[in-house]
């Protein structure tokens, strides 16, 4: 549910859960409202009874208004967006300036600090492009000119997909919407998650030291993005029940993504182990599990992969990086890198046979579609099996013929 803040209109539905009426944010995909699905207990729910209602603050007092339909509920959200920001500049009119501080001090507030510099940087930049001085002067081809500028830099479609997203959030959040067709978009090709081979894992494990070791197989067993290990502490690791857990941490100001705390199962081994590397530190639950030297976050994961993997041999030799750096000459290659143990964790999983709605609960995806997409690179046993049997076999056992027939 988005955060309330006193300049925020939302919508919110009136249900009836467990046989008590109570109100519920509605979910959203992609921009739009789900019709008649809600959020209860942390999870979507279909509730097709009950009224549509606006939700916002004056001050500190909660005002809430029941206005019929999704439909209609909408456009009175977005008039009243555009009636709370009108009065804050004089004329009525709200500078493009002045809104990107508003809307990067909610995001300062209530995101991490890299959500809040990737916005900020993506804004700076449509405002460069743009030479409008208003949010109501925004028109389609200004967005447009945004994505042209993005081509000219070199950027893939994807990040160029991600830039709009943000650029057209921000704009929704001062009542600006529908600017964009859905052919404008631009279309990425849907790739294969890539995934570490067998001999690659096998290497770099024998390769790495004993902490390091650790480290790996930590990452292929829990499937943790980067920040979620920078900030694990031995609190979250439960040794009886053999799980690891991805909590809140406050004093880093790190919150789980999508705002949801989640458990993963671990090995037993690699508990044990876990277990005996704190008894031999001796260092209070508190503490970061993979710290630096210095007791500190490690931000350099990604360089210690990189790193083990040069060891073991295993770079192809012909990447460079934006800095020059080529990996024929030191730990530099980028098929190595810490999230590409995340899709092996995911792949692996649905290749042995865990369902796809217990892998979305260890992955803390919110909606489905993001897991669905390790799929990709899965083919069913079955289907080998009926390849190895099929038409094509008798064509694939001939022999070539030599020189003397």
């Amino acid at each position: 549910m988005s955060s309330r803040t006193p300049d925020r209109v939302n919508v919110i539905k009136h249900v009836r859960v467990d046989g008590h009426w109570r109100y519920a944010a509605v979910v959203e995909q992609g921009g739009r409202i789900i019709p008649d699905v809600v959020w209860v207990r942390g999870a979507p729910e279909r509730h097709p009874e009950g009224k549509y209602v606006l939700d916002w603050y004056e001050g500190r007092c909660r005002r809430r208004r029941s206005i019929g339909g999704l439909e209609k509920t909408c456009e009175a959200a977005r008039a009243k967006l555009i009636e709370r920001n009108a009065p804050l500049v004089a004329g009525g009119r709200l500078t493009i300036g002045l809104a990107m501080e508003r809307y990067l001090t909610r995001t300062e507030l209530h995101r991490s600090r890299t959500t809040f510099l990737c916005y900020r940087s993506i804004l700076t930049r449509f405002r460069q492009s743009c030479r409008k001085s208003y949010v109501d002067q925004i028109q389609r081809e200004n967005i447009l000119d945004f994505m042209s500028h993005s081509y000219g830099r070199g950027l893939t479609k994807v990040t160029i997909y991600n830039q709009l997203t943000v650029v057209l959030q921000w704009l929704k959040a001062f009542g600006i919407v529908k600017l964009m067709a859905p052919t404008d978009w631009p279309v990425a090709v849907a790739t294969i998650r890539p995934t570490y081979e067998a001999y690659e894992l096998d290497a770099m494990l024998r390769c790495a030291k004993s902490d390091d070791q650790m480290l790996l197989q930590f990452l292929l067993a829990s499937g943790f993005r980067n920040r979620e290990m920078q900030h694990l502490i031995w609190h979250d690791i439960d040794w009886h029940n053999s799980v690891v857990r991805v909590t809140a941490k406050r004093f880093w100001r790190f919150a789980p993504k999508n705002g949801e705390e989640r458990v993963v199962p671990l090995p037993s081994a690699l508990t044990h182990r876990l277990q005996r590397l704190w008894e031999r530190r001796r260092v209070p639950y508190s503490h970061l599990v993979f710290p630096t030297s210095l007791g500190n976050r490690d931000r350099n994961i990604g360089n210690i992969v990189k790193r083990i993997a040069d060891c073991a041999g295993l770079n192809c030799g012909h990447c460079i990086t934006k800095s020059g750096n080529r990996c024929s000459e030191g730990p530099h290659c980028k098929r190595f890198f810490v999230h590409k143990f995340r899709h092996t964790f995911a792949t692996e999983h649905l290749r042995h046979g865990i369902d796809i709605c217990t892998l979305q609960r260890w992955l803390g995806h919110r909606n489905i579609q993001s897991t669905m997409v390790y799929l990709r690179g899965l083919e069913p046993k079955e289907a080998l099996a009926k390849v190895n049997t099929g038409f094509l076999v008798p064509y694939m056992s001939l022999q070539p013929q030599t020189d003397d027939s």
